[in-house]
């Protein structure tokens, strides 16, 4: 079997995998510092690589049935950097024998990861492995699932977050890593949450040439799209204050994209699209304003909103902006009647700062403040690791 997902692969186990487990349960073990470490470091002192091989090799002879407990992970280029698993958990969280018999859609599973060759560290690949296989599970009717780490695995900690697990047990002072006292975490998964998540990992965002701004035009020519843009009290050429639409003729495009590309980090322009199909779906921007601050903006083209895309645009334009850039602080400004644009704010962590009057088709309307820090953005998403790395 196998798992194609964005830039990896999941699959069944082969007998070239035997001489990577062997290496990297003898040579290349940095993964195991991370991985149960309390309990690694004797168990690579016990490996046995001939007894090893010979078991897996007896393993293989018997081909997988049913929803796999272990998937081996490769690149699409076909570098095997690791394995994704399951296991199963007692009612107190503790591993546990699945019992006989019993329906395993109905227990609870906790998901696990090993990416063992550490080049693969903290490119993404570990989010494309985890993703993929909770996928799987979902599919095959596994519901309740759960991963567990310790609290000094800050990186597997923000794995579960950004997937969408909530932590749900904390045992505290459980663990002895490296003469150091360490709770024991375990998450449960919200399927929501992950569900939101996984629309997120479907999108990504390309910064246009020239000729991309057609999509631009396009969404500017929409009246529904713009419909957000219409009645202000300004003028500008191209501005149509009844619909909001801007003109954009192709002659005013290589203008254009030289305003907005490649200014960074003062100003950040891209496009929005479909990783799989490559459709563009909206934009998303900021640029520094006088007081110091950088304002941003999120626009989704209307025929593809109603799908999530609005929050995960927001959600790539903030870590562009905050790890990427190491930006201090964002603001956004719109009408306080625009209740789904405050939503997904508020979900992103921005917190109400102030209230404006501005006009609009004749007259006046609040316009809600609204402000993210870099250090707010880390803390809520378990990165605080990063908060001095800029």
């Amino acid at each position: 079997m196998e798992i194609k997902y964005q830039n990896i692969l999941l699959r069944d186990a082969r007998e070239s995998d035997i001489a990577d487990d062997i290496r990297w349960n003898t040579t290349e073990t940095a993964w195991a510092l991370w991985d149960a470490p309390w309990e690694m470091e004797e168990e690579l002192r016990r490996f046995d690589p001939a007894a090893y091989r010979q078991k897996e090799l007896e393993a293989l002879e018997k081909p997988p049935e049913g929803c796999r407990w272990r998937l081996e992970l490769d690149t699409t280029e076909g570098v095997h950097i690791g394995s994704v698993s399951r296991y199963c958990l007692d009612g107190d969280f503790s591993w546990t024998e699945a019992a006989p018999g019993a329906d395993p859609r109905a227990l609870r599973w906790a998901v696990g990861l090993d990416i063992c060759e550490s080049a693969y560290w903290s490119g993404g690949w570990g989010t494309q492995a985890l993703t993929a296989f909770v996928r799987y599970l979902l599919s095959q009717g596994y519901e309740d699932l759960y991963t567990q780490t310790w609290s000094g695995n800050v990186r597997m900690v923000g794995l579960a977050e950004k997937l969408g697990f909530r932590e749900c047990r904390r045992r505290a002072g459980l663990r002895l890593v490296r003469g150091k006292i360490y709770d024991g975490l375990t998450f449960r998964l919200d399927r929501d949450a992950f569900a939101a998540h996984c629309v997120r990992a479907g999108l990504e965002l390309y910064v246009p040439r020239a000729e991309d701004l057609w999509f631009v035009r396009r969404m500017q020519e929409d009246p529904a799209t713009m419909a957000y843009n219409a009645g202000w009290d300004v003028s500008y050429e191209g501005y149509h204050p009844d619909t909001g639409c801007i003109d954009l003729p192709e002659s005013a495009w290589a203008e254009k994209h030289a305003n907005l590309v490649g200014h960074e980090p003062d100003q950040f322009y891209a496009l929005v699209r479909e990783r799989d199909s490559g459709s563009f779906v909206g934009e998303v921007n900021f640029h520094r304003v006088p007081e110091g601050w950088h304002e941003i903006g999120v626009v989704v083209y209307a025929p593809c909103r109603g799908r999530g895309y609005g929050h995960a645009a927001l959600e790539l334009l903030l870590r562009r902006a905050f790890v990427d850039w190491g930006l201090p602080k964002l603001r956004n400004a719109f009408e306080e009647t625009r209740s789904s644009a405050l939503a997904i704010h508020l979900r992103a962590g921005f917190r109400r700062v102030g209230i404006t009057e501005d006009r609009r088709f004749g007259g006046r309307v609040r316009v809600l403040e609204l402000e993210l820090t870099r250090a707010d953005y880390l803390a809520d998403r378990g990165l605080g690791n990063l908060e001095e790395s800029v």
